[in-house]
C-alpha cells in the first residue's frame, strides 16, 4: 500500500515538472539585409532579424540553400549575443545566381526558413557602348552597354572626375545589355566613362565615351579620277565627288583609295562654319614586271664507272692417260717395216 502511494507521489512530481519546463520556441526569421550579394567573393555583415535563436559557431547553423546546388554554409560572427539578431558571412565565391533560401537551424534541430529569398548576383562586366561617341549639343543620344550581370542596374551615367555625372533616362534592362538616353545639350566635349549601379549600390565604370565639340567644318572632295572610296578617320564617308559635313574642328585624316591607283592620304585642317575644299589627284599604281628568269636544261653527263674484273680460277679437268693397246704397237711396226720394203724395191 505504502508503495503504490510512493509510486503515486512520484508520477505527480514529474508530472509537476513536465509541466512546468517551458518548451523551446522555433526560431523565425523576418529580415535579412542586405538580401542579395555578387559571387565573386565573400559577403560580410549580413544580418538576420528574427526570434528565438539559439546557436553558436560549432551549434546550430546558417545555410543558404537552392535545389540542384551544394548549400552554402555561413560563418557567425556574433554568436549567441542576441536572440534576435544573427550577423553572418557569406562565402559567395562562383555561386549559381538566382534565389537562395536562408535557413537558421538552432542546437536542437528546430530551424526556420527566410519568407523572403537571398539573390545571387553574377559580378558586373562591361564590354562595350554603342555609339561610343556623341556630339556636344545633342538633346538625346542613345546608347547600349553591353556586358554580364547587369540584370539589376538601377542607374547608368557619364563620370569624368572634373565634372558632375550625367545621368541617363534608362530603356530596356537585361543580364548583359543596358539602353539608356543621355541629354548632351550641357556637357563640355571631353572623354567621359560609361558606369552603372545596380540595386544594392554596387558600380562598375570603364568603358570611354567621347563627347565631341559642337563646333564643326565640312570637307568638299573631288577627285581624278572619280569614284574613289572616301575616309575620313578610318569612318567610310561615301566616293567622290562628295561633300562631308559636321566634322569637328580640328585636325583630320582624308584618305582615298580605288583600284588600279595608288592610296591617297593627307591630314585636312578643319575650321568652324567654313568649308574646306580638297581635289586629290590619283596616280596610277605601278605594276611591277616581272622578269622571265631562263630555265636551264640540265645537261646529263655520262659517268663512267669503273669495272673492276676479278679473275676466277677456272678448275679445268685434269687428261685422262690411257694405256696404249699392245695391238696399236703392233701396227704401227708392221706399218713402218712395209714402207721400208717399199722403198727398197723402188731403189
Amino acid at each position: 500500500m505504502k508503495g503504490s502511494h510512493f509510486l503515486a507521489c512520484l508520477a505527480w512530481i514529474l508530472l509537476l515538472v513536465t509541466l512546468a519546463t517551458p518548451v523551446a520556441a522555433d526560431p523565425s526569421i523576418t529580415s535579412i539585409s542586405p538580401s542579395s550579394g555578387y559571387n565573386s567573393g565573400t559577403l560580410t555583415n549580413v544580418v538576420i532579424s528574427g526570434s528565438n535563436f539559439n546557436l553558436t559557431p560549432s551549434l546550430g547553423s546558417v545555410v543558404l540553400r537552392k535545389s540542384g546546388q551544394s548549400n552554402i554554409t555561413a560563418t557567425i560572427a556574433s554568436p549567441g549575443s542576441s536572440t534576435t539578431t544573427l550577423t553572418c558571412n557569406f562565402p559567395l565565391y562562383g555561386a549559381a545566381a538566382g534565389t537562395w533560401d536562408v535557413v537558421v537551424t538552432n542546437q536542437d534541430g528546430s530551424f526556420a526558413t527566410s519568407p523572403t529569398p537571398f539573390t545571387v548576383q553574377s559580378t558586373m562586366t562591361l564590354s562595350s557602348v554603342t555609339p561610343a561617341t556623341a556630339q556636344a549639343n545633342t538633346s538625346s543620344v542613345g546608347v547600349t552597354v553591353a556586358g554580364t550581370g547587369l540584370s539589376s542596374v538601377s542607374s547608368l551615367y557619364l563620370f569624368n572626375s572634373d565634372y558632375t555625372n550625367l545621368t541617363a533616362s534608362l530603356g530596356t534592362i537585361t543580364a548583359t545589355s543596358v539602353t539608356g538616353t543621355f541629354d548632351l545639350s550641357t556637357v563640355s566635349p571631353d572623354t567621359y566613362q560609361i558606369c552603372v549601379k545596380d540595386s544594392t549600390g554596387a558600380e562598375k565604370c570603364g568603358l570611354s565615351f567621347v563627347v565631341t565639340t559642337d563646333k564643326v567644318g565640312t570637307i568638299d572632295l573631288s577627285s581624278t579620277p572619280a569614284g574613289a572610296s572616301v575616309y575620313v578617320d578610318s569612318t567610310y564617308k561615301g566616293v567622290s565627288p562628295c561633300i562631308i559635313p559636321g566634322l569637328a574642328v580640328g585636325s583630320h585624316t582624308v584618305k582615298l583609295t580605288m583600284d588600279g591607283y595608288s592610296t591617297w592620304s593627307k591630314s585636312v585642317k578643319v575650321t568652324y562654319g567654313s568649308n574646306t575644299t580638297i581635289v586629290a589627284d590619283l596616280s596610277q599604281a605601278v605594276t611591277a614586271t616581272a622578269t622571265t628568269v631562263p630555265t636551264s636544261t640540265p645537261t646529263t653527263v655520262k659517268t663512267s664507272l669503273k669495272v673492276t674484273t676479278v679473275k676466277i680460277p677456272t678448275s679445268w679437268a685434269k687428261p685422262t692417260t690411257t694405256k696404249a693397246s699392245p695391238v696399236e704397237g703392233l701396227v704401227i711396226i708392221g706399218a713402218v717395216g712395209l714402207a721400208a720394203l717399199v722403198l727398197r724395191r723402188t731403189v
